[in-house]
């Protein structure tokens, strides 16, 4: 098999990494994989061209592959890609995102190359009158979740047989407890023996910030050791996490980290005692709820999105509804029960090495484009 995914943007957010990884992790596989994003990032730096040039893929640069749709710059892209497409032989062109999705469908289905989308919503792609044109020129959608499928199939009336759920990944040779890591707690001033929740979430209204310190404030009257880490930041942090925890008297157990990449974002997973996920954000697959449990940790999730599938509750961690009652009830449950806590953790780690590793989310990939290049598409 021949491959070319394509992704529309420059930035560093979102599917980036997810898309690439995936890039690598089928050519790992034996397929042979291009991938073509955006060559110019305005006057910044190009962080998915230069990682992707570490990762070993030289991107293909003969679009300009914008995030928003322009009618003459997708014109002109659509036209690259038909020349393209003519000269080097693809069997799917295979899309992350809707402009690039836009741009493939003038360009691969007239050419007969079925046209792949991977959905990184977590729940279905938007109900609206793009998508719907989009999706019926699609050969398959890979779904993050069953959740996202179900919409999916029923807002499109989306054959079954081209719906594949295909699991988000984690780099579990990067998340993993064993490797040397940086004492994150120390550099903190967090104590050593301290009980320490953790969340990683960009510091926006919607992420329902004011129900986390609600119930952490109620917690820490049950636990005096008790200290939450905030992995993050936003345009909003002022307002949804400085004063609230100021106001709330939690200015001693309460860490803003920040924004931290490379080891020190992995050593401060590590620092946790317990993983937490409210509600997805712009990712909606929740990337981080599975870099937490591959590192080892149980996590407490609200049932928003697609978390509840990825977090068993009572199996590798517990879901609540997002309440301040139940998120103060699941911190005190694995406050008081170490043994559940480590139950919950280990069957967690259990779960992203099996199922959320890059080679088994290849192996969910490669298995789609078999089933889907052994039978005539109509789109």
């Amino acid at each position: 098999m021949r491959i070319l995914h394509l992704f529309s943007n420059s930035k560093w957010t979102g599917p980036a990494e997810p898309a690439l990884n995936l890039c690598v992790a089928l050519r790992n596989n034996g397929i042979d994989v291009d991938f073509a994003c955006a060559p110019k990032a305005g006057s910044g730096f190009n962080k998915i061209v230069a990682v992707a040039q570490e990762k070993g893929i030289a991107p293909l640069d003969f679009m300009r592959l914008y995030k928003h749709r322009n009618p003459l710059w997708n014109y002109l892209d659509a036209h690259a890609l038909r020349r393209y497409l003519s000269v080097h032989k693809y069997d799917l062109v295979h899309c992350h995102l809707d402009n690039d999705h836009d741009i493939a469908v003038r360009a691969a289905v007239p050419a007969g190359i079925p046209v792949v989308r991977t959905n990184h919503f977590g729940t279905g792609l938007p109900n609206d009158r793009r998508h719907r044109i989009l999706v019926a020129s699609t050969a398959a959608l890979m779904e993050p979740s069953l959740l996202a499928l179900k919409e999916d199939a029923d807002h499109f009336q989306f054959p079954a047989d081209r719906l594949f759920v295909v699991p988000g990944a984690v780099d579990t040779n990067r998340f993993c407890p064993d490797r040397s890591l940086p004492d994150m707690r120390k550099e903190m001033g967090i104590p050593k023996d301290a009980f320490v929740l953790g969340i990683v979430a960009r510091m926006q209204t919607h992420r329902h910030y004011e129900d986390l310190f609600e119930a952490f404030h109620k917690f820490v009257s049950d636990a005096e050791d008790a200290h939450l880490v905030v992995v993050g930041r936003g345009t909003r942090q002022e307002q949804v996490g400085f004063a609230p925890v100021q106001r709330l008297g939690l200015e001693d157990r309460v860490h803003f980290s920040g924004y931290l990449e490379a080891d020190q974002y992995i050593g401060m997973l590590q620092c946790f005692d317990v993983g937490l996920f409210l509600t997805p954000g712009t990712d909606g697959t929740c990337r981080a709820a599975r870099e937490i449990m591959a590192i080892g940790k149980a996590m407490v999730v609200a049932n928003r999105g697609m978390l509840g599938e990825i977090v068993t509750h009572n199996e590798d961690g517990i879901v609540t509804d997002g309440s301040v009652t139940q998120l103060h009830e699941a911190f005190l449950a694995l406050y008081r029960n170490a043994e559940l806590r480590n139950t919950l953790a280990a069957k967690a780690y259990a779960k992203a090495h099996s199922h959320y590793t890059l080679d088994y989310q290849a192996a969910c990939v490669a298995t789609a484009y078999e089933h889907l290049l052994r039978q005539p598409v109509n789109t």
